[in-house]
């Protein structure tokens, strides 16, 4: 179950994810909030405000939220975001999300990503710049701050997570909450747990992938990919919508069809396939490298899972490896021919 899921999976999943990436870095400028009521604008904000009050409250008095989040080189981005996620949670309201909702919304996530490329990284050095002034000033921000976050949890969450784990008892979300419950009762054990599996060689992967992740985000935004990218998935999303292709969860069969014939006229963009290849690189690395340790996590899932729990699980399981292999023949039959 585990181990024909990581490693026969996670390269199409990749590629997949790549793509969803690649659709939210844009290059040109829009609003998102136009038609957007302000005040849920402003309740929005009121409630990361609230948020950052009881997180940052006790570790960091000096912690303004308005300052560091709806200022200088945050203020616009954050605000396109804010009214982007409002704009999107009605926009996908819907019992089945089909491939022309998301051709419609290509272009909003375009002009939201224009935004990530040229504000993203001076948004994140001014909050990383709070952080540091919040070290500065208390000794112990850190751990206040994860005993803030714990308090919170309890406080707020804890009640309804056990609530949801036991009506849910059998499932495969029921089981993973329990699990989690009965693994990870303190903000200490999580530490604990995840210092045991953090090795310096673990530690190293994980920077370098950070750095790779940045280089590749910074040479898709230098190089102006998204507009060609954009409009190539407006392009399929909107061929592929129709004709017995109404549910965008959905790709085996008459979408997959649909989509191979919009490649066989439609070439991917080679700054797609440039991450995708990126993408397995990674893949196959983590295999490498990680396999006994993702056979070993995934058999104590699967351990802990009840019967019931366990069939659920297998057939997502079963799902996605469906879905995925429609999806790699279709990508595997029409790469492009890139320098």
């Amino acid at each position: 179950f585990q181990h024909y899921y990581i490693t026969n999976n996670l390269r199409r999943y990749l590629i997949m994810r790549a793509i969803i990436f690649l659709a939210i870095v844009g290059v040109v400028f829009g609003n998102q909030c136009k038609g957007v009521d302000k005040g849920d604008i402003k309740a929005a904000h009121s409630a990361a405000r609230l948020g950052a009050l009881v997180i940052f409250g006790n570790s960091c008095p000096g912690f303004d939220f308005d300052s560091v989040a709806l200022s200088g080189e945050c203020k616009a981005i954050v605000k396109q975001a804010t009214c982007y996620g409002l704009k999107a949670a009605s926009h996908y309201d819907s019992d089945v999300v089909n491939y022309g909702q998301l051709a419609s919304d290509v272009s909003n996530m375009e002009e939201l990503g224009n935004l990530a490329c040229a504000q993203a990284r001076g948004c994140f050095l001014q909050v990383s710049a709070a952080m540091e002034a919040c070290k500065a000033a208390n000794a112990d921000f850190v751990q206040d701050t994860i005993d803030a976050a714990e308090s919170a949890y309890k406080e707020n969450f804890e009640d309804k997570v056990a609530a949801f784990a036991k009506s849910s008892k059998g499932s495969l979300l029921g089981d993973l909450a329990s699990m989690a419950l009965d693994r990870f009762s303190s903000a200490d054990d999580i530490q604990d747990f995840i210092e045991e599996h953090l090795t310096e060689g673990v530690k190293s992967d994980a920077s370098a992938a950070a750095a790779e992740a940045q280089a590749l985000a910074k040479g898709w935004c230098d190089d102006g990919c998204t507009s060609s990218t954009a409009r190539f998935l407006e392009g399929i999303f909107g061929h592929m919508n129709g004709g017995g292709c109404d549910d965008a969860s959905e790709f085996c069969g008459e979408c997959q069809s649909r989509a191979a014939s919009y490649f066989a006229r439609n070439q991917l963009p080679c700054c797609i396939e440039k991450v995708v290849q990126r993408g397995i690189v990674a893949y196959d690395y983590v295999i490498a490298n990680y396999s006994e340790a993702l056979e070993s996590y995934g058999a104590a899932v699967g351990g802990g899972l009840s019967a019931s729990g366990l069939a659920e699980a297998q057939a997502i399981r079963d799902r996605v490896v469906e879905e995925f292999g429609c999806v790699s023949a279709v990508y595997s039959a029409n790469r492009p021919e890139c320098a």
